[in-house]
């Protein structure tokens, strides 16, 4: 667990170098995201691996779990706080809700494999789960960016002219934006939205 601290401070740093603040919800919920993305994305390794890492005299849970019960709970349980960060995001006015419905179909299919590999313990599954949290960071951090409600504008205007390109190409796969439900949709529809 204190090795997830190490991984997890990297993007803080980042975060405050670029002029954040460390309690910033950003810097939180960057620092938050990949403490938790690390547990999954390492019980799954090192499942597949227990027998290396036994040879080598390291003690890691999978080792001392032969059964892989406490490994499976240790991937689910993370998974779901993982689930919670979008939505916490969202609510603390970060980012629009869109990345929450995204975010939370994202850890969905996180959910997914990580219930196969606790329904069936195997080599396969576990692998199943590692190779999703490969794309699964890259995919939540993204949209986090696309999704962000402080961008600054006067900072780096290449950067957002980019940004906002990524934005409008998005709203053609988003299922809210070909609907006709304002009414009913808490995410802002692009057509309510004036230019300034």
């Amino acid at each position: 667990w204190l090795g997830a601290v190490v991984g997890a401070v990297p993007p803080v740093m980042g975060w405050t170098a670029s002029g954040g603040n460390l309690l910033d919800p950003e810097s939180l919920f960057l620092g938050g995201s990949l403490f938790l993305w690390q547990m999954p994305h390492f019980f799954a390794l090192s499942w597949m691996y227990r027998e290396d890492y036994k040879r080598g005299g390291f003690a890691m849970v999978p080792v001392n779990d032969p059964s892989g019960s406490r490994t499976a709970d240790l991937i689910i349980r993370y998974t779901l706080y993982l689930s919670a960060l979008p939505v916490l995001s969202s609510l603390a006015g970060t980012t629009s809700w869109m990345f929450a419905v995204e975010g939370l179909a994202l850890n969905g299919a996180f959910l997914y494999y990580g219930q196969k590999f606790n329904k069936k313990r195997t080599n396969g599954n576990a692998r199943k789960v590692f190779l999703t949290s490969l794309w699964y960071l890259p995919c939540l951090l993204g949209l986090f960016i696309l999704h962000s409600k402080n961008w600054s504008e006067k900072s780096r205007p290449e950067v957002e002219e980019k940004v906002k390109a990524l934005r409008d190409k998005g709203r053609l796969f988003c299922l809210h934006e070909g609907v006709d439900a304002k009414d009913l949709c808490p995410v802002p529809h692009s057509s309510d939205k004036t230019d300034k």
